[in-house]
């Protein structure tokens, strides 16, 4: 009977374990969703609009805006998990974006920085001679080794009660078809004497 029992709690934890693992997953969703929806309130800058002054026929001059010589252009950098807290790690990021010409604009927290760079850097400063892409949104590696260590637990504790349950199904039926119940004995019927 304790043996029933032990093998009914086991079975009938799957459905917390199922609710578990859809809490965890529906998390795992928001996570994911408040990262991409986040919102990121740019702020404008006054630039230095550079003009280039071009003599007309008649004595005067027309000033032209030069496009690549105005504006600014901006990216944030994200990581998964909080690596910017850590000066040195920031402090490299820096470095390998100020190679493309990337300055540091503000940390928003500790997983995403904002870089600006003037807008004529696109064309002054070659990519293929750089050791990284100049555009990168994401720094660090993208592989998350406790989601991994996760799902696994949660694979090896759904499958063990369902072995057990399956266990206790087969055993019970194995031992049903072993013991078939034999046919009572009763004292054999004596001629009756009455007519």
């Amino acid at each position: 009977m304790l043996e029933i029992v032990l093998y009914s709690l086991f079975v009938g934890s799957l459905g917390l374990q199922a609710v578990t693992l859809g809490g965890w997953m529906h998390w795992q969703q928001y996570l994911r969703a408040n990262q991409e929806e986040e919102e990121e309130i740019l702020t404008q800058y006054e630039t230095r609009e550079n003009t280039i002054v071009e003599p007309l026929p008649n004595g005067a001059t027309k000033q032209l805006k030069d496009p690549r010589l105005v504006g600014w252009e901006f990216k944030i950098v994200r990581a998964n998990r909080n690596v910017f807290r850590n000066s040195q790690v920031l402090q490299k990021l820096c470095q390998e974006e100020a190679e493309s010409g990337w300055i540091l604009l503000e940390k928003l927290d500790d997983r995403r920085v904002r870089f600006k760079r003037p807008i004529a850097l696109r064309e002054i400063i070659k990519s293929e001679y750089l050791k990284h892409e100049p555009y990168r949104s994401h720094y660090g590696s993208s592989w998350q080794p406790w989601n991994w260590v996760a799902a696994i637990a949660v694979l090896v504790a759904m499958t063990l009660p369902a072995y057990l349950g399956y266990a206790l199904v087969s055993r019970t039926f194995a031992s049903s078809s072993q013991t078939e119940p034999t046919p009572a004995t009763f004292p054999p019927l004596e001629p009756s004497s009455e007519p």
